[in-house]
């Protein structure tokens, strides 16, 4: 009976140390994995704010479709304006004006490389989810004004579902910010 308890005893002592261990780096181990993948998220969501900038400078509105925003950005131009010489001088020969286009893409991402088939998606989605967005125009005090609200639908931190702008006030922050 003494020699089993010597061996046994180890032994569940040794499981009990590991269940111990377990209980408290699980949880650790998890919001280490939420938050670098709530990291990627947030980086996806922002490409999508720079991406709805610029066809909102080029459109007037925000898009309310990622079609439109792909496409947008894939085949519009934007077109840059580059003033040489002082325009508020009296003599106005010496100014001249120089007309550059660029495409869409490179005005929302200059210094970037943002795969525009993949800003849909919720990126390590394991159900591939894409990102809701919506856009519309809001009336404040008189003057209109383009929102667009962009929410992840199956978020990995069921407490908070990350969500970029607002469609009820001018605010183009994520929730997170």
């Amino acid at each position: 009976m003494e020699k089993t308890l010597r061996i046994v005893l180890p032994i569940v002592i040794l499981g009990l140390i590991y269940l111990v261990y377990d209980s408290i780096a699980r949880p650790i181990r998890e919001q280490k994995k939420i938050d670098f993948i709530e990291g990627k998220i947030k980086t996806r969501l922002l490409e999508i704010k720079a991406a709805q900038f610029a066809y909102r400078d080029q459109k007037g509105t925000f898009a309310n479709n990622f079609d439109s925003l792909t496409n947008a950005l894939k085949d519009e131009k934007w077109r840059i304006i580059k003033t040489i010489g002082d325009p508020n001088s009296d003599s106005a020969s010496e100014v001249s004006y120089d007309t550059l286009y660029v495409s869409l893409y490179e005005h929302a991402f200059p210094m970037k490389d943002v795969n525009l088939d993949s800003l849909a998606y919720v990126p390590m989605n394991p159900n591939g989810a894409k990102f809701e967005i919506e856009a519309n125009i809001i009336s404040i005090n008189g003057t209109n004004v383009p929102v667009f609200q962009v929410t992840d639908p199956e978020p990995i931190n069921k407490a908070r579902a990350l969500t970029l702008g607002d469609l009820s006030q001018p605010v183009y922050s994520g929730n997170w910010e």
